[in-house]
């Protein structure tokens, strides 16, 4: 793939007799198949590729998908047309890098390949064990004998196996399905991070996410939400629960509000007073006077 060598900065490896862990650090780069690509030593091998920080996206035999820190993805070099690295928002750009023999896994090749070119969601079940697998054995202060380094190795070969048998049993729809709702939770977890940034709209966020506007409106309507609503509704949310918090009591109501994202004081107080049926400041001194009344 060109490009890879002069992003390459760094990293590590650790063998495992039947698989190979590599953990390598990059700079931002854009790795794509040059044409008259010869079969390559290395190429009839799983690669399971685990973002530590950044994002990578990737197209594999015409299919594409991005996975995050903490997500999976599978791929063959054999039918990988391009492969994008990303660094997260510290810069940071590591991925670790699982290498498996095609004839290692139990599984025939028509099975495996409906698994590749996929993300695999890693936050429950055997997707996490998976995860949790990898990332123990890229510490790098990790010192294994030649000997424990071969049971790790099938150990890992078994999680893998097992992983890509959930995914073909789930089926195609199944393992959609699970997949959008994996990105909807990264994405709500997005939102409410990025709750102060006036700037955070669907397009923000699309781009944050490497996909369209109109696949993320459709996301959240499949959960019968707007994303400029469920937005408003955690805004609206923090600046109620601050509100009631005596410690801010001397904080202006602007200014929580502007904390949470929200513009003109007029438009936050008319939303305010829409969805909870008093103003901001009718609420807040309500919340005071009881506070003051309740006994101690």
């Amino acid at each position: 793939m060109r490009g890879s060598e002069t992003a390459f900065i760094g990293g590590h490896v650790v063998d495992l007799g039947v698989a190979v862990l590599e953990v390598r650090r990059y700079r931002p780069v854009r790795l794509r198949r040059e044409s008259g690509w010869r079969r390559a030593e290395g190429e009839d091998a799983i690669q399971l590729v685990l973002p530590v920080r950044g994002t990578v996206s990737a197209t594999w035999a015409g299919r594409q998908d991005t996975v995050t820190a903490g997500g999976l993805y599978a791929h063959d070099l054999a039918r990988l047309d391009e492969m994008v690295l990303r660094p997260d928002g510290h810069g940071g750009l590591e991925v670790a890098v699982v290498i498996i023999p095609k004839p290692v896994l139990p599984l025939r090749a028509p099975a495996v390949d409906a698994v590749l070119g996929h993300g695999v969601p890693a936050d429950s079940g055997v997707y996490e064990l998976l995860k949790k697998f990898i990332q123990a054995l890229s510490d790098e202060k990790l010192s294994l004998r030649p000997a424990d380094g071969q049971r790790l190795g099938m150990v890992l070969v078994d999680l893998v196996s097992v992983c890509f048998s959930s995914l073909l049993e789930c089926g195609a729809g199944g393992r959609e399905s699970y997949r959008r709702q994996d990105l909807v939770r990264r994405i709500r977890a997005h939102i409410q991070r990025h709750l102060g940034d006036h700037q955070l709209s669907p397009s923000s966020i699309a781009e944050a996410y490497h996909i369209s506007v109109s696949y993320l409106h459709r996301l959240f309507q499949e959960q019968g939400d707007t994303v400029c609503g469920w937005i408003r509704d955690q805004r609206l949310r923090c600046t109620r629960r601050d509100l009631a918090d005596a410690a801010l009591a001397d904080v202006p109501i602007r200014q929580i509000a502007a904390r949470w994202g929200f513009g003109a004081p007029a438009d936050f107080s008319r939303t305010f007073r829409k969805v909870y049926g008093e103003s901001p400041r009718e609420f807040r001194s309500r919340t005071a006077r009881t506070a003051r009344t309740a006994p101690h």
